[in-house]
């Protein structure tokens, strides 16, 4: 056993001592784990612009965060506060159209003319679809008003969000400066080494997901204006937004873009809705990612599924952003000290 631990770095159980910790926090104070998360991914995309801004002749890194950090609450506030309300006020719309088209059904030509059994069965279809629709129109009404309920707790969490990813921006350097103190002095060069490649990684992989939400953000939102379908600008912002998901944030834009297509110009709105996503989807997966993202990544889209599903049945709404980090890390983790160990034995 002794020989073991010569052989074999002691940083991989004290960060293994960590991992465990955190998941153990979130298990028991998920809330202030979760904005804890949160902001710090948030601090993550502050850096990106701040980064491009200090690059510029006579603009600080201090100054470039500042301007980062309001443009990116004032989007945040912008959408709370002014645009998911109208995908409320919209989904409201769908249910009445609904039932009406259920009330006006008739499904008489669809069977042959003449006989009793016939005619029984119109009626028994009808009532079925009739009752079916109603109680969903309730169900989806009773829904939007929960949401609606909601909305004052949520923004009560987005603004600890904000206070923690103001907080984490400000933290980060010092964080930096006293990694000695996490990390044992004997491996203390190479832990530090290992920590900044992880960081690194996620942090190239925030940056070129920031620049994919803001292409995807206008191109949907072009796409939608030209196609005639109202509050593009909405689509595209929550289409940018959603982004951040990797390969299910179309689905969750897709739900909202081909509800307001249906609402205000019927199944051709839908259709055109569907297809401007489906061009941008694929413009993005074939052309966009590939050349932002690169090949650094080399994560099958699997397992990146997978884990996204994982990190949100154990995280919550916040696992869905932290199934790339975690994944990263627990790749760099293994390659670093579990296959150290495995040599060892």
């Amino acid at each position: 056993m002794t020989s073991l631990s010569k052989r074999v770095d002691p940083a991989m159980w004290v960060i293994l001592v960590f991992f465990l910790i955190f998941l153990f926090l979130f298990k028991l104070a998920p809330t202030i784990m979760g904005a804890l998360v949160f902001g710090w991914y948030l601090s993550l995309i502050i850096e990106v612009p701040a980064r491009a801004l200090s690059k510029i002749k006579g603009v600080s890194y201090r100054f470039g965060t500042v301007v980062s950090a309001i443009v990116l609450f004032s989007l945040i506030a912008y959408a709370f506060y002014s645009v998911f309300p109208i995908l409320i006020e919209e989904g409201k719309k769908i249910f009445p159209m609904i039932q009406k088209a259920a009330q006006n059904l008739n499904l008489k030509p669809l069977f042959s003319t003449g006989a009793r059994i016939d005619q029984k069965a119109v009626d028994i279809v009808e009532d079925i679809t009739t009752q079916f629709v109603s109680r969903f129109s309730e169900l989806g009404v009773n829904i939007l008003n929960t949401v609606i309920q909601h909305i004052p707790g949520a923004m009560t969490a987005i603004m600890l969000f904000i206070i923690t990813a103001s907080y984490f921006t400000t933290l980060l350097p010092m964080l930096k400066k006293n990694l000695w103190r996490f990390f044992p002095k004997s491996t203390l060069a190479r832990s530090i080494e290992v920590m900044s490649a992880l960081y690194n990684e996620v942090r190239h992989f925030i940056t070129g997901q920031v620049m994919l939400a803001g292409i995807i953000g206008f191109l949907v939102g072009l796409g939608m204006f030209f196609a005639q379908i109202p509050y593009a600008l909405f689509l595209g912002f929550l289409s940018g937004i959603t982004n951040f998901v990797p390969f299910l944030g179309v689905f969750v834009a897709g739900v909202p873009a081909v509800l307001l297509g249906f609402t205000n110009a019927g199944v051709p709105g839908a259709l055109k809705a569907l297809i401007v996503l489906i061009i941008v989807n694929q413009l993005e997966s074939w052309v966009l990612s590939p050349k932002i993202q690169g090949s650094r990544m080399k994560i099958n889209w699997f397992v990146i599924i997978i884990s996204v599903f994982i990190c949100g049945s154990y995280f919550g709404a916040v696992g869905v952003l932290l199934a790339i980090p975690m994944l990263l890390f627990l790749r760099h983790y293994w390659s670093a000290y579990m296959l150290e160990l495995f040599k060892a034995l």
